[in-house]
């Protein structure tokens, strides 16, 4: 019998961090494996997510990514958001995948309340000018 301690996804990703969770490393890994220019970045598994850079949330169970300042889940392809963060451009990435057909529709019912949850996430990492 295995090790289950010696598992692939337990094993630390070039001194970033450990992620315990097989679905996430998956994730990682497939994004992990078209990153070409920058080195690796920061990883951390967070309440479920995956937490690329700090400002990157990964689902675990749908191809969905989010910023840290925005609320909107949007979908990816491994590959595309790879290339997004090499080039520095996840920002303009998150907006142009945000009108895929693909990503979940904006809902809501309470346009005053989303209002104000988007601008308190826009203050809190600081980026309120744009709205």
């Amino acid at each position: 019998m295995a090790n289950p301690l010696t598992s692939p996804w337990l094993k630390a990703l070039h001194g970033t961090s450990i992620i315990h969770d097989k679905q996430l490393y998956r994730r990682w890994y497939a994004i992990k494996l078209n990153l070409y220019k920058v080195p690796l970045p920061t990883i951390i598994e967070y309440n479920g997510l995956l937490k690329i850079n700090s400002n990157i949330y990964i689902a675990k169970h749908k191809s969905k990514m989010r910023l840290k300042s925005h609320i909107d889940w949007c979908w990816y392809t491994p590959k595309t958001l790879a290339d997004a963060i090499d080039n520095n451009i996840v920002e303009e990435y998150y907006e142009i995948m945000l009108k895929d057909m693909r990503s979940d529709p904006n809902l809501w019912k309470d346009k005053d309340l989303e209002m104000e949850i988007k601008t308190y996430y826009a203050v809190r990492v600081g980026r309120a000018s744009l709205i």
